[in-house]
């Protein structure tokens, strides 16, 4: 028997993609496969804006809490993950929902293209770390510049997790990291899951920035800073990947005592800014996503498109 067609719910930071895919996923049965490289961690919960515990009894998730902050996670190991919960729930007649931002788990996951064989290397991520800390990320990002052109093109300046995992690649293949980014960024196509239903939200930027805003205040509301606290209680080091990412980073230096809470709130609206218009730049090269406008819209309304694209999109393909 056929299994259901794969839907994808993607969007960038804060658009309300979490709310929108519970009420989608009690309408049309699905379970939902977390797409997001900060969610796989546990004990951070606030600042990854995971589905909160009354979210995930209503609805099933997966790839929640895979790891411990100090344990390795990357996308080499995710695309496997992703694709044996997609095949579990299939396998028990549910439909499969991916939810996410995270563009590079997305890409591999839908597009198939090839992953750097290169596993984490603790010692040379350290290293680069150090020279960041010692020269600035602009000098890791000249350094990109020179070795690979093409990545450094794709990478932020500021962006020292994607720059040092693309440095670490190089010193331990002797190849560049674009060298395995066939398919990724020319002609993206669903290649893995062709007959993948793919929704992107997104909304008016202005309102994007203020719903960023708005997420931040809720999030510290809710004992943000707390959480930090605790996990640097429990013995993990700012410099892990997973306290480095996207807020993390910038209020540990709030509850370190080096910045005050106004200087961690503006860093964070700054990067977060940032990081919605690199995830935008992603989408907007996907062909494949069917847009769907959340500007002034319920997540009701929204989850009620979602549904209403969805079943006419299966009408067509049914012969």
């Amino acid at each position: 028997m056929a299994h259901p067609p794969l839907i994808v719910l993607l969007g960038p930071t804060a658009v309300g993609k979490t709310d929108v895919s519970i009420l989608v996923a009690e309408a049309i049965g699905a379970e939902i496969v977390s797409c997001d490289s900060v969610a796989v961690y546990r004990y951070m919960d606030i600042g990854s804006a995971k589905p909160t515990p009354e979210q995930r009894a209503r609805v099933p998730h997966y790839l929640i809490d895979v790891v411990n902050p100090d344990e390795p996670y990357n996308v080499a190991m995710y695309v496997p993950d992703a694709e044996r919960a997609i095949k579990e729930i299939w396998e028990r007649g549910r439909v499969a929902m991916v939810v996410g931002g995270t563009s590079l788990y997305l890409s591999a996951l839908l597009e198939n293209f090839d992953l750097p064989i290169a596993p984490p290397n603790e010692e040379i991520r350290k290293r680069l770390y150090e020279l960041a800390r010692q020269e600035g990320v602009e000098a890791l990002h000249r350094r990109l510049k020179e070795i690979d052109p093409q990545a450094a093109q794709r990478i932020h300046p500021h962006d020292l997790v994607r720059i040092v995992r693309a440095l670490e690649v190089y010193e331990q293949t002797g190849k560049p990291i674009s060298a395995f980014w066939h398919g990724a960024f020319e002609a993206p196509q669903l290649r893995r899951y062709p007959n993948a239903l793919v929704f992107g939200l997104i909304c008016e930027r202005g309102e994007l920035f203020r719903r960023i805003e708005s997420r931040m205040h809720k999030l510290l509301e809710r004992g943000w800073l707390d959480e930090i606290r605790r996990l640097l209680d429990m013995g993990y080091s700012p410099e892990l990947k997973s306290m480095r990412s996207l807020g993390y980073r910038e209020f540990t230096q709030v509850v370190l005592g080096n910045w005050t809470l106004e200087k961690g709130q503006q860093e964070y609206l700054r990067n977060a800014k940032a990081f919605a218009k690199r995830q935008w730049y992603w989408f907007k090269r996907r062909p494949y996503v069917r847009w769907i406008d959340t500007t002034a819209k319920t997540p009701e309304q929204v989850a009620e498109e979602v549904v209403s694209c969805a079943l006419r999109v299966q009408q067509k393909q049914t012969p």
